[in-house]
């Protein structure tokens, strides 16, 4: 059997067996009475935490476009964000950008760790505090009357890794998290573990997340991100805040 198809055939199993443990968790929580889950959100309480909205993920001459073009394209992911930002400024909810960004050395990083992710950002030379390659998305930088938070440039892989952003939410007593961005594979997942592991209610939104592997996201999106957050998307999300569900 071919190593790729064994791989799918390991993958899917492991998608099966988290369906079945979500379905059995949820008949145990009918059983023992637990509290229902919200139905609304109180925007006070909630932030949208946009992901690495950067030069090489939203330009087309961005290192990393191509690898997501396609689902971006297929989702207007870009335009539908954009709308998503503004109407959660609306509502008051708080809108948290949170990017990537190294040293020009790169020695707050260590190029012998064997997991692959900053070893790749160091060969390629990538993603460089101050340069245009880490420019922000323009459509989603906020006006002078928007209350947006931009935190400091993250260089592990969740928004929590090193940014402060924990400390942020609760001094503003924030329970809620939506998260949005780049990518569904990497770092929205690590963010939405993350933010779980901390005791945070997340939401991920759908809609508003892509990933280098188009057909893997999608089955993490069903299948695994389940077990983390209340996947939704943007108008669900809008609607919730919105007392409209």
């Amino acid at each position: 059997m071919p190593i790729v198809s064994n791989i799918s055939m390991r993958f899917t199993r492991f998608a099966a067996l988290g369906l079945l443990a979500i379905a059995t968790l949820a008949v145990k929580a009918d059983a023992q009475g637990l509290p229902p889950l919200a139905k609304t959100l109180k925007p006070s309480e909630t932030a949208l935490i946009l992901v690495d909205f950067q030069y090489p993920f939203v330009n087309p001459n961005g290192g990393n476009y191509r690898a997501v073009k396609d689902e971006l394209d297929k989702k207007q992911m870009l335009d539908r964000t954009v709308e998503l930002v503004k109407k959660a400024r609306e509502l008051g909810v708080w809108v948290i950008h949170v990017t990537e960004g190294y040293s020009n050395d790169y020695k707050e990083l260590d190029p012998t760790n064997p997991g692959g992710f900053h070893r790749g950002q160091i060969l390629r030379q990538a993603w460089k505090t101050g340069t245009p390659e880490t420019a922000y998305y323009p459509p989603l930088v906020p006006g002078p009357g928007d209350k947006d938070l931009f935190l400091p440039p993250r260089i592990q892989t969740s928004a929590f890794g090193g940014t402060g952003l924990d400390q942020v939410l609760r001094s503003r007593g924030i329970k809620n998290i939506a998260v949005a961005g780049f990518t569904t594979d990497v770092c929205d997942y690590a963010t939405v573990t993350n933010g779980y592991d901390l005791g945070y209610h997340v939401y991920a939104l759908k809609d508003a997340m892509v990933g280098y592997f188009p057909e893997q996201s999608e089955m993490m999106i069903k299948n695994t991100y389940p077990m983390w957050s209340k996947v939704l998307g943007n108008d669900e999300f809008v609607a919730m805040l919105s007392g409209n569900t």
